[in-house]
């Protein structure tokens, strides 16, 4: 499977919110993402921690919900498959409500 992949701007100050902000962009444009496919793209520097904290309620700008899936590919020449995790994005993080009253 070939899949078109521009690689979106990665800012100078690059938290993990950002990181996983650009992975979410990606997978709402690519489900079944593998994470050489994402990070190929999104240039996280490691993104099975990127991945693993997406899903993380208590870090500030996370809460994202992620499908895993599995998707065969080709190895050894083409004469064996291998099965290789895929992601998918289900949902962004909520909104807070305001903790405090602005009136």
């Amino acid at each position: 499977m070939t899949r078109s992949m521009a690689a979106p701007a990665k800012p100078h100050d690059d938290t993990r919110p950002l990181q996983a902000f650009r992975v979410a962009d990606f997978l709402e444009k690519h489900p079944a993402s593998t994470q050489k496919e994402i990070d190929a793209v999104c240039d996280t520097g490691c993104i099975s921690k990127v991945l693993s904290d997406m899903e993380r309620t208590d870090l500030y700008g996370m809460g994202y919900g992620l499908a895993r899936g599995w998707r065969e590919v080709p190895c050894a020449g083409g004469t064996h498959t291998r099965k290789v995790r895929t992601y998918t994005l289900l949902h962004r993080p909520r909104a807070q409500p305001d903790l405090f009253s602005t009136t």
